[in-house]
């Protein structure tokens, strides 16, 4: 992949818009997520994840609480009619499943 096309998937992944979405999408795996209850208080975003989906749309990783095993995976996807950022589609680790199956 060209430097220029990987340098304009890291701007998108970090700007606002995704930002909105990446937080959204980890309040609703922890209900709790950015309070003294929940078990994710933080996050990264991990660039060296950062890849053009095959199918198109970006892959990348965010590491929760400065823990590389606790780790969400987001594909985004540029919506044609709106022409913004979707979340298409995502998971994440066992670690951090157990840990907030734990808390509730």
């Amino acid at each position: 992949m060209k430097q220029v096309e990987h340098d304009e998937m890291v701007r998108i992944v970090k700007s606002e818009e995704v930002k909105e979405i990446i937080e959204d999408y980890l309040n609703y795996i922890d209900g709790k997520a950015f309070t003294n209850k929940g078990v994710i208080q933080s996050y990264e975003i991990d660039t060296e994840s950062i890849q053009h989906n095959p199918m198109g749309g970006i892959n990348f990783s965010v590491y929760v609480n400065e823990d590389n095993e606790l780790y969400v995976r987001y594909t985004l996807e540029k919506n044609s009619q709106t022409n913004k950022v979707d979340f298409s589609s995502g998971g994440y680790s066992g670690k951090l499943h157990n840990l907030i199956k734990e808390k509730q």
